[in-house]
């Protein structure tokens, strides 16, 4: 076999939009900026979450040198699959790596396929922080750049921990990932577990994405902020952005509001002001706005699919993308990119 060092050209990295400049490693925000970041969101933007390496092969097997920088769970919220890396080929799951310690290591994805040609996407951790040190083919396997997005440019997803994928088994079961793959969409993940505050200086990095589209799933842990904070992200986006739509999802639903007066008025209050600032903007001629009610893509109904009341497991998150997909394939795809 023989080992591809990373990066090269031949491996395309989605969802990092800074990478360029981060390297070698994985951050989800640049460098430059993270001294201004709140505490949370300058340890959050190091794991790589949604970020994807692709290309088309036709190895018989798959292997990948990566360096485990911390070794940090995020307790329930990060089971063991969601520490590591999934393999898709054309599409479909194949296998997974588990990072199992801090430091360098190899480890394999499969061997013994065909030769015929295959798209391969390899997702990164969750919740851990990583550098990728080379991809390991066949010794006479070609490389080539894998099929095209539908569309050119990435769908930004800005929220809280359900947006980062918290409790997702592995990588490539949460939301984003399953709604990319059903859409053939390129996606950034800028979830943050517990952080999804809409902090000035956060917004700013959202904003500074070129997009086709924003996704806002800043969930319950907007606290008990005002409307205006919410009606400032969205002013933020729409000055950078002028005609890209931003799809501002409520909180959905969370067994703990079944047992917890505060909890569920914590939730009745986001929910309120999210869809109050939302509403201003669409009465106010803003056709780009879509407000989509969290409890339509996940409420009482769905008891069944959270992990410890609050956060999905991964028949939530699947869910949530089959319940998201219409909406997102009505703004996006019919647009000329």
């Amino acid at each position: 076999m023989k080992w591809i060092a990373f990066p090269d050209e031949r491996l395309q990295v989605c969802g990092l939009p800074w990478v360029k400049e981060t390297m070698p490693d994985l951050w989800r925000f640049p460098r430059r900026v993270a001294g201004t970041l709140p505490k949370a969101v300058q340890v959050l933007m190091r794991f790589p979450t949604g970020a994807r390496i692709r290309f088309a092969s036709n190895t018989s097997q798959l292997r990948i040198r990566f360096d485990a920088v911390g070794h940090r769970p995020m307790g329930h919220m990060s089971p063991i699959g969601s520490r590591g890396l999934d393999v898709y080929v054309n599409g479909v799951y194949w296998s997974s790596v588990t990072v199992a310690r801090e430091g360098a290591a190899e480890a394999m994805f499969f061997h013994g396929a065909d030769r015929s040609p295959k798209e391969m996407t390899i997702y990164l951790p969750i919740f851990q922080e990583l550098r990728v040190a080379a991809i390991g083919v066949d010794d006479d396997a070609e490389l080539k750049p894998p099929p095209p997005f539908a569309l050119k440019r990435p769908v930004v997803f800005y929220g809280s921990s359900i947006a980062q994928g918290a409790c997702a088994c592995r990588p490539g079961m949460t939301c984003e990932a399953i709604l990319a793959r059903k859409l053939n969409l390129d996606f950034v993940n800028l979830g943050f577990s517990g952080s999804g505050k809409a902090e000035p200086e956060v917004v700013a990095l959202v904003a500074a994405i070129d997009a086709c589209g924003y996704v806002l799933d800043l969930g319950k842990s907007f606290r008990m902020q005002p409307a205006a904070v919410y009606a400032a992200m969205l002013a933020k986006i729409r000055k950078a952005h002028p005609d890209a739509p931003m799809i501002c999802v409520t909180p959905i639903f969370s067994t703990r509001e079944l047992y917890s007066a505060d909890y569920k008025a914590l939730s009745r209050h986001v929910r309120t002001v999210m869809g109050r600032a939302a509403a201003s903007r669409i009465e106010a001629g803003d056709r780009k706005v879509v407000l989509v009610e969290g409890l339509d893509l996940l409420g009482p109904a769905d008891a069944d699919a959270f992990q410890e009341g609050v956060h999905p497991t991964d028949l939530g998150f699947a869910r949530i993308a089959e319940r998201l997909e219409p909406a997102l394939r009505k703004l996006l795809l019919p647009r000329a990119d």
